[in-house]
């Protein structure tokens, strides 16, 4: 979901982008000051911001000058050379990633906080500003990529440079790791650092404020919401083929016909609803917000024996329906070469947003089921990482509602299920219990991520650098975390 740096110097070899060795994972503890950044607090991070926005790290860029930057200003705060590692593929030097060490006591193992600083295009065309520079215009930040995610990262590096000069000492080590390759799609980022140096990305859990949701409507803060779990993404090839001639011979065996009948059947396909613990959480207290039969229907599904009817009409609105469901929708359409002749084969591709608890293989016989048609191959093109859901244990959802209520009292916690993609697949899949939760209030009826002029609020900026500070050392408590 998501400025010009104060001189210094660095040495060589941290400059130099690192494609062996490492460092660890950085940990913070306990509960935080009852105040807001100070103006200087509140700048530096401001500072951090507009450093981020205005490197340029759209997949053609990558993200090498990013992670340099975040780098040096880590080492000028404080930091030693020792525990800030910044790490790339040797064939990928712009793909890279830093992580950095807050040392802890070492009574428990690390909190890892993940967040990747490459981002979507930004056609400068389709922006009344500059998408990369920050400019502040009637109460808002605007530039590419404030919203996803630098605007969270700025307020991870302010909140580990604050704890370092305050000298805390965490229970446990927090490593807040700044990655690549997040909206690229390829592996460079986190995938690539669990594979190449797993030591230093080991932990007891993770957070992930690129999921999550701080939602505000009509000015006002409706919900803060803690992902535990997301849609495993699956991807498949439907493929026919018929007889091939001249368009004024038709032939009964036409490929195009045979995939639109079949994609007819897959448009009317339901896959079961599901209910876990998140799920069930999610609609016991989003009903809190509703009224009449949506909140009868809510309170009934997240009851211990889930009223299977009410789940079904909470299920006729699509986004309920991506809570409740896997779904499969196609995509893409491809048959043909020329107007006057039968197509030879016509191909689909379906796109499957898998709940954790659905594997691929019940997914693709689901498919076949549906589309009612042994001439119709389905091919898995991509299978996704395995999503295991990360249990939300009383102890850590109770040091979130503390770090809300702290700031913001009465405000609504939700546990949640992420309907996207982030790369919290790859830590739950490591077997690192990993939550989405951000900092930063979005407007839930101007959501902007990937969008022209993406912009945050100041003040919700400001709220946000404060409390990624109180929750991270919240988070850093020895225990709480699944297993223990």
């Amino acid at each position: 979901m998501n400025a010009n740096r104060p001189a210094g110097t660095i040495s060589r070899a941290l400059i130099c982008l690192c494609v062996t060795g490492v460092s660890g994972l950085a940990a913070v503890a306990v509960a935080a000051a009852a105040k807001h950044p100070t103006p200087a607090e509140r700048a530096f991070a401001t500072d951090m911001l507009r450093t981020l926005v205005e490197l340029d790290t759209t997949p053609a860029n990558g993200t090498r000058a990013a992670v340099q930057a975040v780098a040096v200003r880590l080492v000028e705060s404080g930091f030693a050379e020792s525990d800030v590692e910044v790490l790339a593929p040797r064939e990928q030097p712009n793909r890279a990633n830093v992580i950095v060490r807050l040392k802890g006591a070492g009574r428990g193992k690390p909190l890892l906080v993940i967040g990747h600083l490459d981002v979507v295009e930004a056609p400068r065309q389709n922006w009344t500003v500059d998408p990369f520079k920050l400019t502040e215009k009637d109460g808002f930040f605007y530039g590419r990529g404030v919203l996803d995610m630098k605007g969270e990262e700025a307020a991870i590096i302010a909140s580990m440079v604050r704890m370092k000069r305050e000298r805390f000492r965490p229970d446990r080590d927090i490593v807040a790791a700044f990655t690549a390759d997040e909206e690229a799609g390829t592996a460079n980022g986190v995938q690539w650092l669990l594979k190449s140096h797993p030591g230093l990305m080991e932990a007891g859990l993770a957070i992930n404020p690129d999921e999550g949701a701080a939602g505000i409507r009509a000015g006002q803060r409706v919900y803060y919401g803690i992902q535990t779990s997301t849609k495993r993404y699956v991807t498949y090839r439907l493929e026919t083929t018929g007889k091939s001639g001249h368009t004024a011979i038709p032939q009964p065996d036409n490929a195009i016909y045979k995939l639109a009948a079949g994609l007819t059947r897959l448009g009317a396909l339901q896959f079961p609803i599901e209910l876990d613990d998140t799920t069930r959480a999610y609609f016991g207290r989003t009903a809190e917000m509703e009224s009449g039969q949506t909140r009868a229907d809510m309170l009934a599904v997240s009851a211990a024996q889930p009223d299977m009817a009410a789940a079904e009409r909470l299920a006729a609105t699509p986004e309920r329906n991506a809570n409740l469901r896997t779904t499969c929708v196609a995509t893409l359409l491809r048959a043909g070469t020329v107007e006057n002749a039968l197509a030879d084969s016509a191909q689909a591709t379906v796109q499957c947003r898998v709940l954790p608890g659905d594997t691929p293989a019940f997914v693709h016989d689901t498919l076949i089921k549906a589309l009612a048609d042994p001439a119709i191959a389905v091919v898995e093109t991509e299978g996704g990482q395995p999503n295991p859901a990360s249990s939300l244990t009383p102890e850590i959802l109770a040091r979130v509602e503390s770090a809300v209520h702290s700031m913001w009292p009465g405000t609504l916690v939700i546990p949640s299920l992420n309907i996207g993609a982030s790369d919290s697949v790859y830590t739950r899949a490591a077997g690192i219990p990993t939550y989405g939760l951000c900092s930063i209030f979005y407007d839930l009826d101007d959501d902007r991520a990937h969008g022209n002029d993406e912009r945050i609020g100041v003040e919700n900026f400001s709220d946000g650098v404060e409390f990624m500070y109180r929750l991270l050392k919240a988070l850093s408590k020895a225990g709480g975390e699944p297993g223990h």
